[in-house]
C-alpha cells in the first residue's frame, strides 16, 4: 500500500467524498453525483449551451454547465466551477488579470484532485507504460485522456518529491 501525506487541498477533497461515503473510483461518477453534491453543498445546477461558469447571486450559488460536451468534460467542468464556489469570492472579471489567472490555476488544480483524488490514486496498481496508465485512469475515473495524462504527471512529480524528502 502506498502512503503519503495529503495537502490541504487533498484533505478537502477527501472530506467531501468521505461525507458522501465515497471511497472507491467506481463510486465517483454516476448519473446523480453532480446533483448529490450540489444538493449537499446547496448549489443550483443548470445545463445550457454556453461555456461553463459559476456565480453567487445574493448568497445563492449556481453552476452553469455546458451541456454540449462529453459527460467527462461536464464532470471536469463541474469540478472546476465547484472550486470557484468553495475557494473564491467576488466577481472574477473585476479583478486584475494576474489574480484572475491565479484563481483559474487554483480551480484547475482542484478539478484534477477532485476528479482523480490522491487518496484513491495512491492505492492503485498502475500499468508500467504511461500510455496504458493514462488510459486506465481515464476509464476508471471517467475523465478525458488528456485530463488523466495531466493529473498523472502531477501525481508522479509529487511522488518523486515525497520520496526525495524522505531520504
Amino acid at each position: 500500500m502506498k502512503t503519503s501525506y495529503l495537502s490541504s487541498l487533498e484533505e478537502k477533497v477527501f472530506s467531501i467524498y468521505d461525507s458522501l461515503k465515497i471511497s472507491e473510483p467506481s463510486q465517483i461518477y454516476h448519473v446523480n453525483l453532480i446533483e448529490d453534491l450540489s444538493t449537499m453543498l446547496k448549489i443550483k445546477i443548470y445545463y445550457f449551451d454556453e461555456p461553463s461558469e459559476a456565480n453567487n447571486l445574493g448568497g445563492d450559488y449556481r453552476i452553469f454547465l455546458n451541456e454540449n460536451q462529453s459527460k467527462q468534460a461536464i464532470w471536469q467542468d463541474f469540478a472546476h466551477e465547484l472550486a470557484h464556489i468553495l475557494r473564491h469570492e467576488g466577481y472574477q472579471w473585476s479583478m486584475n488579470k494576474p489574480f484572475r489567472e491565479y484563481q483559474e490555476w487554483q480551480a484547475e488544480q482542484f478539478a484534477f484532485h477532485f476528479c482523480i483524488p490522491t487518496f484513491m490514486l495512491n492505492h492503485l496498481e498502475l500499468p508500467r507504460l504511461k500510455c496504458e496508465a493514462v488510459g486506465f485512469i481515464a476509464t476508471l475515473f471517467n475523465v478525458e485522456p488528456t485530463f488523466a495524462d495531466a493529473r498523472l504527471e502531477k501525481w508522479l512529480l509529487n511522488q518523486e518529491v515525497f520520496y526525495l524528502d524522505r531520504l
